[in-house]
């Protein structure tokens, strides 16, 4: 019994690098794929034997344990997500007989609560502390002075390269981001932000195409900047909210009380639907209900 559900294994674990080489093939992303791999590695080492022998309770079993222990409702529906798009791979390739997921629904959440943001106090000091009499602290502002004057996602901000910028000897300058869907868009850049830059490019006598390096002289991670960004967070006092992602919902938020426009914020911040820059937002509901009435969405990036 222990050897046929080894065997059984083995074929499910064969089965999902198959589909995470197709996932590959329609262009997802590295990260997305890790994403998928985490979650199907682990319902393929919970469930008992070959993935074509899961019955749908066997699932629900399976994502019922994980809530049980304390996993995220949030976590769990992403992992709902990749279970059924796998077995739907599988069955669309003829490996299975029915589709043990394609009953299986996401766990119901309640509203989300509104993302934590930043006081004007508070950015204004967060981007008073990198010290700009060295070149590490003049990169760093421009990395903070980056991601709060233009709402960028910390993915967007790493990919950026030096010819991707465009600083002007007056007035507001711009990005080129490739953002979601591998959209190009341009990104304004106001007077502030774009001193920074030019301060911290100032400095750069090197040929690397990145905008930003670290200290290796290799392109920014995601996590380079996660962790740059939570040292000046802790710096400033500040321990109870952390990310890069915090700037951006300031942005949003900010952006929106300066001018209160919904619209052109869901641009700058290049979201699909206005309904997610409404959660971006820390306004009073009944005011941004208002502005949401009738609004279509318009994809940027």
């Amino acid at each position: 019994m222990a050897r046929r559900e080894q065997q059984g294994r083995r074929s499910s674990e064969r089965d999902l690098e198959e589909f995470l080489g197709a996932l590959a093939l329609e262009g997802r992303s590295a990260h997305s794929r890790r994403a998928y791999r985490r979650d199907l590695e682990a319902l393929v080492a919970a469930l008992p034997g070959a993935i074509g022998q899961v019955r749908p309770a066997d699932l629900r079993d399976h994502f019922r344990q994980q809530l049980t222990a304390g996993r995220s409702p949030s976590s769990i529906n992403r992992a709902i997500a990749a279970t059924r798009s796998f077995c739907r791979f599988l069955f669309e390739e003829g490996r299975l007989e029915m589709n043990p997921a394609q009953a299986l629904r996401s766990i119901r959440l309640g509203p989300p609560l509104a993302p934590k943001h930043l006081t004007v106090p508070e950015v204004q000091h967060l981007l008073s502390l990198p010290d700009i009499g060295t070149p590490t602290g003049r990169r760093d502002r421009a990395i903070l002075m980056l991601l709060y004057n233009t709402g960028l996602r910390v993915g967007e901000l790493c990919a950026l390269s030096r010819e991707d910028i465009r600083l002007p000897a007056e007035g507001w300058g711009a990005l080129q981001v490739v953002g979601k869907g591998r959209r190009l868009c341009r990104v304004p850049i106001n007077r502030p932000a774009a001193d920074a830059l030019l301060a911290y490019l100032a400095d750069r006598e090197d040929a690397e195409p990145a905008l930003f390096l670290n200290r290796s002289q290799d392109r920014f991670s995601v996590r380079g900047i996660a962790l740059l960004v939570n040292r000046y967070l802790r710096m400033a006092g500040i321990t109870d909210r952390s990310g890069p992602h915090l700037l951006r919902h300031t942005f949003a938020t900010h952006a929106l009380r300066a001018r209160p426009n919904l619209r052109a914020v869901q641009e700058l911040l290049g979201h699909a639907w206005v309904t997610t820059t409404q959660r971006y937002t820390h306004l009073e509901v009944e005011d941004l209900q208002a502005q949401v009435a009738d609004l279509p969405a318009n994809p940027m990036r």
